[in-house]
């Protein structure tokens, strides 16, 4: 199996910096191994990233989103070629992600 190369966008590692401080309010000793285990996940990605599925909001783009679900949060992803590009992570709770989010 081939592997991906996998990007983190500035967006997604600035969703994850967010939520890692706002669990490190709530969990000071849970923030560290949860963004750990985020990265870890990004990286999983490299792997078969087809075997997740579209995300909904997947519609209202001109590319596929898929999405990996980690915790309460959603890895949302593109893939272009043979490179994954993390665009977005969002809290499950959150709406879906548009066209429009910047």
């Amino acid at each position: 199996m081939t592997a991906y190369k996998v990007e983190p966008t500035r967006k997604a590692l600035e969703d994850a910096d967010e939520a890692f401080l706002w669990i490190y309010q709530e969990a000071p000793d849970a923030s560290l191994r949860w963004y750990e285990g985020l990265l870890k996940a990004f990286k999983s990605l490299a792997k078969n990233p087809l075997r997740c599925g579209l995300a909904q909001e997947s519609i209202l783009f001109e590319s596929e989103i898929r999405q990996l679900l980690y915790g309460r949060y959603r890895i949302l992803f593109t893939i272009k070629q043979k490179t994954v590009f993390v665009i977005r992570v969002r809290h499950g709770a959150r709406k879906h992600l548009t066209p429009d989010d910047d």
